[in-house]
């Protein structure tokens, strides 16, 4: 039986592919790795988004010097620096770099600071009720961490992916 992709090996019985195909399909982004890289597109979409909210938000409290002026710069800084992180995350893991891990670590922290910052403060410090958005804004920073640096950390796949 010939593989079913190149045709001119012999093939394995289970996948039908011969063993370069099969290693070429199992260093491919696909399976949970897709989570992860929609996560990221999406969270550089949003964050150039916050950004032009924050700007245009952060114009209007210029003349002021209080609390609310500060939680705007801070914030509009660590969404900068989430927009970076998240760039050179993605640039590592759609490049498939061995430094993709600890990019992709790095990337949950981040996310997980900016979640913390952006929700709790606001909520301690001026009275904000915390919504749905601001909730589901601090679980996916949650799950980040607790699901997938394990998952970064501990996986094989990783390893065959990004750390040939």
């Amino acid at each position: 039986m010939e593989c079913i992709k190149c045709q001119s090996e012999h093939a394995n019985q289970e996948s039908g592919l011969c063993q370069t195909c099969e290693d070429k399909q199992y260093r491919k982004i696909d399976g949970l790795l897709y989570l992860p890289a929609i996560g990221l597109v999406l969270t550089i979409s949003n964050s150039v988004l916050d950004i032009w909210g924050l700007v245009v938000n952060f114009s209007g409290y210029l003349t002021e010097s209080g609390a609310l002026f500060h939680f705007i710069l801070v914030t509009l800084l660590l969404t900068l620096i989430s927009l970076s992180v998240s760039l050179y995350a993605a640039w590592m893991f759609f490049r498939k770099k061995r430094q993709t891990r600890r990019a992709m670590i790095s990337y949950y922290i981040t996310g997980l600071i900016i979640a913390l910052f952006t929700v709790i403060y606001p909520a301690m410090f001026f009275g904000m009720p915390m919504t749905s958005a601001s909730m589901s804004l601090l679980i996916r920073g949650i799950i980040g961490v607790l699901v997938w640096i394990p998952y970064f950390i501990v996986s094989k796949r990783i390893n065959v992916v990004f750390c040939r």
